[in-house]
């Protein structure tokens, strides 16, 4: 794999785990992979395995999609700002959440538009 796919890999599991306020420690252990490995991963200087990227994005309810291309595959997501696809791949519920509520007040505003 190219270094700058792993790089580009690499910062969006971390900036995932941060948003979700997880150790590198603590995600190795769940993914079963040593804190080192999680760190190299982070810094594209190794790279998961299939079986591993698939378990972080059971983890934290992302795409691979996402965790790969930096983008979603599905034509109706991927119309979407980047900043609404981030939210939906690295925000805490807290995120989603706010989110909801400001789509919430849009749907409001075309319904009573209409």
């Amino acid at each position: 794999m190219e270094k700058d796919t792993l790089t580009a890999i690499g910062t969006r599991i971390a900036e995932i785990r941060r948003h979700h306020k997880i150790t590198q420690e603590c995600l190795a252990d769940s993914l079963g992979v040593s804190p080192k490995h999680m760190s190299h991963v982070e810094n594209a200087t190794s790279s998961f395995s299939l079986k591993n990227l698939i378990q972080f994005c059971t983890i934290f309810g992302c795409s691979l999609d996402y965790i790969i291309f930096g983008k979603q595959n599905d034509e109706a997501l991927s119309k979407l700002p980047y900043e609404i696809v981030k939210i939906l791949n690295t925000g805490s519920n807290d995120d989603i959440d706010r989110l909801n509520r400001y789509l919430q007040v849009y749907i409001e505003l075309q319904d009573n538009q209409d």
